[in-house]
């Protein structure tokens, strides 16, 4: 331990070298550290280790999170092979250390990574996960007197649905083993900066500015027109796959009211979109465009059956909302000059969660993710001219497949099991899952309009030892 100890501190070693020593040392002091206070501060462990299987009917090449907007078409080498996979890169670790500063103030860190990031893939696009794999990297400042609350850092946008006033690690998350959760589900993770007040912990109001990115630029350009830099070819510096251009911040507010039959909150999403358009060639874009989109959002959570059965509920509709949806549908189009013309979306999640005892909880889920057509002749987004549907249907054609996404809907059921279950023990989660995905297109000239379908099972042991 000693020698692990040395490498980090001296910087012996490479950068993911002193990464992995220090996963190490946490681990093996997971015992201690688990739930305890040093020096006035409190420290504690959280996480799990995961060995999961997934199995789907078409092949995706694809780990633990299924994409989506990516299920093949009969066109494709992989629509008639079927899919087995074995992953242990959901397993997770978290750290949470806090202290109080004085009796009504208290300062927070907290930390939690997995293994699902790819170098070569790592972009800022949903969960800005670069590799190491950080999900969420976090400060909190509380000053419970004045009933304010800061947070700076990556942590679930505002947009996700709170289960406890607008409290960080309370958010509620789909159930689903699946890594990229469920269609209609609205979240992203990303930097942000955040400040929260509170009324008695019964209402709440939340201002948060979070990372920009456009992602999905879809559709045709009208002839004439060139529009080459609504993205950079490549990121620079610490950025190594594209990143759009976005000159200001993305802009969330919200407010929740905890009532004695649930926590419901609605909210407003208000996204910038920047591109550089007006000729055929890099050097002939003149105009600038800078335009701000709103869109409206809405959840609650429900026991239903209070300890017994809990419905969430969540949605998001408006202009360039795709970003934050989990399929990632496209955010915007063309206009007939060229500009970025970003698309009406609507996203939307139902849970109904079903605890039998404490040691099963069975879920089912359905959402829906849709995306409106905004096309021109010759030009835009669902315009049937410009494409030729009928390839979708012809293995190994040469032309390619690339309708509009009309919109993606899915039913989801599974449940977790605590197999084994003892304080200062841990817990043993054994899960299974089957999801249901279907995805709708706009047609094509000749009134083609191809649809594919993806089912998929999952199973997850868990051992969490804090």
């Amino acid at each position: 331990m000693r020698v692990i100890h040395n490498l980090i501190l001296t910087g012996e070693a490479h950068t993911m070298t002193r990464f992995v020593c220090l996963i190490l040392i946490l681990a093996a002091a997971a015992p201690a550290v688990a739930d305890t206070d040093i020096d006035g501060f409190h420290i504690q462990a959280g996480g799990f280790l995961a060995s999961e299987t997934v199995y789907r009917d078409h092949n995706m090449a694809s780990d633990i999170g299924t994409p989506f907007a990516k299920i093949p078409f009969e066109n494709s080498m992989g629509y008639a092979p079927s899919e087995f996979r074995g992953s242990a890169r959901q397993s997770r670790f978290s750290l949470l250390i806090e202290r109080d500063f004085d009796p009504s103030t208290k300062i927070s860190g907290y930390y939690e990574l997995d293994f699902l990031g790819a170098a070569t893939t790592s972009n800022s696009n949903e969960s800005n996960s670069y590799t190491p794999r950080t999900r969420n990297v976090y400060l909190t400042v509380d000053w419970q007197d004045l009933g304010l609350h800061l947070l700076a850092g990556q942590n679930w946008s505002l947009v996700t649905l709170n289960g406890d006033g607008i409290t960080p690690r309370q958010e509620v998350i789909p159930a689903t083993i699946d890594a990229q959760y469920a269609v209609g589900f609205d979240w992203s993770r990303q930097w942000q900066l955040r400040l929260v007040k509170d009324w008695n912990k019964k209402y709440w109001a939340g201002l948060s500015f979070e990372e920009p990115q456009t992602v999905n630029v879809q559709g045709t350009l009208a002839s004439g027109t060139g529009n080459t830099w609504y993205l950079q070819a490549t990121g620079g510096g610490l950025m190594s796959n594209q990143m759009s251009i976005n000159t200001l911040p993305d802009v969330v507010a919200k407010f929740a009211w905890e009532s004695s039959f649930g926590h419901y909150e609605i909210y407003n999403l208000a996204r910038n979109f920047s591109s550089e358009y007006g000729g055929s060639s890099l050097s002939a874009q003149t105009n600038h465009q800078n335009i701000w989109t709103d869109s409206f959002g809405a959840g609650a959570t429900i026991p239903v059956v209070p300890k017994v059965l809990d419905l969430s509920l969540s949605g998001l509709v408006g202009d360039g909302t795709g970003r934050y949806g989990t399929t990632q549908l496209a955010d915007a189009t063309f206009d007939a000059d060229g500009r970025l013309k970003p698309l009406d979306a609507a996203q939307y999640l139902a849970q109904l969660t079903w605890h039998e005892n404490k040691n099963l909880d069975v879920y089912a889920t359905y959402g829906e993710e849709s995306v409106s057509a905004a096309a021109g002749s010759g030009y835009g987004y669902g315009n049937g001219v410009t494409v030729n549907n009928a390839e979708c249907y012809v293995l190994g054609s040469g032309t390619a497949c690339n309708p509009n996404i009309k919109n993606i809907s899915q039913f989801n059921i599974g449940g977790w099991d605590s197999l084994v279950k003892k304080d200062k023990m841990g817990v043993l989660k054994l899960g299974l899952q089957y999801s249901h995905t279907v995805l709708n297109t706009y047609a094509d000239a000749n009134g083609v309009a191809p649809s594919t379908s993806e089912d998929i099972v999952m199973t997850s042991l868990r051992y969490y030892p804090w």
